[in-house]
């Protein structure tokens, strides 16, 4: 690695880490303790299943956030299938904040086990510097604002990671496949990557997801009813001017970048099949963890609702270009790692990031790294 890449990627990493630093130090001084974080809808689902509170209630939520929380005139839904609000249970035994900071902890150790299981790719990096490839997870924002908002997102890395880990070895693709099965709370982003992997023939895969999905979704059913868990995906789909969602133009997929240029219902799912149907094309004959990481990428793009914390999915198929240690695959990475900083500089254009995921979902597509003659970093 010549002196000017090593330069260049420790000035990239330390802006990136301390771009956002303000803005979270603000967020966790006064939005948290005011009730705004994300973290309200999960903290409400737990408290509400704890006390035999029906989930699904819109009313409800936001009386039991008012009292609990803080008053508002707009509740934060739960909009998860309802075994994930058993994660919460514990939680709500504590007050709001109490439960905000335990789950912040929580964030970070689960991103020190993705660390474990993402370093071998992560391994060039120490070329720069030995603390380099931890510092990766600072650098990329969407995580940081997944661990601020106490959303799910880490969690959602974790199960991935887990099933990326899980594809080196052919004896542990039923296992693979349960970790995929289990992260079903995310649908959105699990159905296209789960959809993939069956036209790729992933048997094994498929069965380990087979199991726990439908697990997950027979508990869900009896915890909470299946029409009112319905109800509120239908809300959330078929009425997007509701209060509690954010503009299209702040979210960094597909929808969000047609939508935002004018385009239409018909021109997203056309555009949406059009990617799925390149992905099982050009993913055919790739090994697991390039399949995976082809897969995530188009899940992040197609996926209807996205936020900037939906984004640290990513962190897998960029870890995995890292590992190649190849200068095009670097050179890629650094752009999905900056990109996300639009969120500071231009929130209102935040619909743009979806050009760098698609530049990375074009790259992992038609790069062929068995036969690519790249220069190593």
């Amino acid at each position: 690695m010549t002196a000017t890449t090593r330069a260049m990627i420790l000035g990239i990493t330390a802006i990136l880490i301390g771009l956002p630093m303000m803005s979270w130090a603000t967020f966790l001084l006064h939005v948290v303790p005011d009730g705004h974080a994300d973290f309200r809808a999960n903290y409400t689902a737990g408290y509400m299943l704890r006390t035999g509170q029906p989930l699904y209630n819109y009313t409800l939520e936001m009386e039991v956030q008012s009292r609990k929380i803080s008053p508002e005139t707009v509740a934060a839904p739960f909009i998860h299938p309802a075994y994930e609000a058993l994660l919460y249970v514990p939680l709500s035994l504590f007050s709001y904040l109490q439960a905000y900071w335990l789950w912040f902890a929580l964030n970070l150790i689960i991103l020190i086990y993705v660390y474990r299981l993402l370093r071998l790719h992560l391994i060039p990096l120490s070329a720069v510097a030995s603390w380099m490839p931890a510092a990766t997870f600072a650098a990329f924002m969407p995580i940081g604002a997944a661990i601020v908002q106490g959303q799910d997102s880490v969690l959602l890395l974790l199960l991935l990671a887990l099933a990326f880990a899980s594809f080196r070895y052919s004896e542990h693709l039923l296992v693979a496949g349960i970790f995929l099965g289990l992260a079903v709370f995310r649908f959105q982003i699990i159905v296209p990557i789960v959809l993939c992997l069956s036209l790729w023939r992933r048997w094994r895969v498929m069965a380990g997801f087979s199991i726990s999905a439908f697990g997950a979704a027979a508990l869900s059913i009896a915890l909470a009813g299946f029409r009112p868990y319905l109800h509120t995906v239908m809300r959330l789909s078929l009425y997007p001017d509701v209060d509690y969602l954010q503009p299209v133009f702040r979210m960094p997929n597909l929808r969000g970048l047609i939508q935002s240029l004018g385009g239409g219902d018909w021109t997203i799912m056309v555009a949406s099949f059009t990617l799925l149907g390149i992905t099982v094309v050009a993913g055919n004959r790739c090994d697991l963890q390039q399949q995976l990481s082809l897969a995530v990428t188009v899940a992040a793009l197609v996926g209807y609702h996205e936020f900037v914390h939906d984004l640290s999915i990513l962190f897998i198929p960029l870890a995995w270009l890292i590992g190649k240690k190849q200068q095009l695959s670097l050179l890629m990475s650094a752009i999905c790692f900056s990109t996300p900083s639009l969120l500071v500089f231009a929130p209102d254009y935040f619909y743009l990031t979806s050009l760098a995921v698609l530049a990375l979902f074009v790259f992992l597509a038609t790069t062929s790294y068995g036969g690519a003659d790249y220069s190593t970093i």
